[in-house]
């Protein structure tokens, strides 16, 4: 039950990102670093980027994959699962391929691809198009999704989506990805996403852009400088969002940014339960001078059988309070 929050068309910023990845608390989980998707990185946890790994992002300690990644040359990739009870396999196929390999694959391809501030537009939009074609061919042979691939170029940043479901939840292949491009003259609103398709949103991706929007317009207003610390903090407080009262099934998870901990099924038919919550909030910065930052702190985790929060608002009961259990990576877009 992940969301993530998005703009292009902040007057600062070539690209804001907010997201929580909600999962169950047992699954192992390499935290961010920069890295080339090979075994012989998964033990990098460097924050330098002159290192030859061109991909950071967290990773599946079992599949290998990512939900969210961004390379050293501005292109980022995130993924959400579509959340339906099961779907048909194509004939020939005994099991669904991993969805994740749709956001590495885009990663690697990128990471070795021209220096953002040498493409244009149009080019950036061409290849987003054309990654996104390709995987709209083979939609059936994923369980359900939502990717979004982007990339920021001379001009801006440009996003793509598309997705193998319809609002029903039927199996869509060939869909057309729809393109976003930067509007900066023009009051446009953010945009988010969650397990529902993109043009049906839960009330979390309703309310939480909502106030994704405020902290970006707060941050124009009030803050005496354009860096990038006040507007990290204030986008951990939208990500810190629960609803009232928090969720306590399932099904009301989709009313919540923050998801605490509640115990359900680990797999859809089976009778053993396991801690699922918000595990990771992550915001990720591009400025117009190319200046990037990543930011990944832990929320809520499991230690010997004892669930906690790690981070989170003042007041909150916190151990770390808001900054512990972070990763902070700071470099230039190439």
């Amino acid at each position: 039950m992940c969301v993530i929050f998005w703009t292009i068309n902040d007057p600062i910023y070539d690209l804001v990102i907010a997201s929580n990845r909600d999962e169950f608390l047992s699954r192992p989980t390499l935290p961010a670093s920069w890295h080339d998707f090979s075994p012989s990185s998964s033990s990098s946890s460097s924050i330098n980027p002159s290192e030859p790994f061109r991909i950071l992002s967290a990773r599946d300690a079992t599949g290998g994959g990512t939900w969210l990644g961004i390379t050293r040359n501005g292109a980022f990739a995130t993924l959400t699962n579509f959340t339906e009870q099961s779907a048909p396999l194509p004939a020939g196929m005994d099991a669904f391929e991993s969805r994740g390999k749709l956001v590495r694959d885009w990663l690697v391809r990128q990471a070795q691809g021209t220096k953002a501030r040498q493409r244009g537009l149009a080019e950036v939009h061409r290849e987003i198009e054309c990654y996104l074609l390709g995987v709209a061919e083979k939609g059936d042979r994923f369980a359900g999704f939502n990717l979004l691939v982007g990339a920021v170029s001379a001009d801006g940043g440009v996003v793509g989506y598309v997705t193998n479901r319809n609002a029903d939840g039927a199996v869509v292949k060939d869909a057309k990805p729809k393109i976003f491009l930067p509007q900066p003259h023009i009051n446009a609103p953010p945009t988010g996403m969650s397990n529902s398709t993109l043009t049906q949103p839960w009330s979390k991706v309703t309310s939480g852009s909502t106030l994704f929007q405020s902290a970006l317009l707060q941050h124009q207003q009030h803050s005496s400088t354009d860096h990038h610390i006040d507007l990290i903090e204030r986008l951990f407080d939208l990500l810190w969002t629960s609803s009232d009262p928090k969720p306590a099934t399932r099904a009301e998870l989709r009313n919540s940014v923050l998801i605490s901990p509640l115990e359900l099924p680990a797999a859809p038919q089976g009778s053993a339960r396991d801690w699922y919550a918000t595990r990771t909030s992550t915001v990720i910065l591009v400025r117009k001078d190319g200046k990037a930052v990543l930011v990944e702190r832990d929320t809520f985790q499991a230690e010997e059988g004892e669930v906690g929060l790690v981070n989170g608002p003042e007041g909150s009961g916190a151990t770390k309070g808001r900054s512990g259990g972070q990763r902070t990576f700071e470099w230039t877009i190439e």
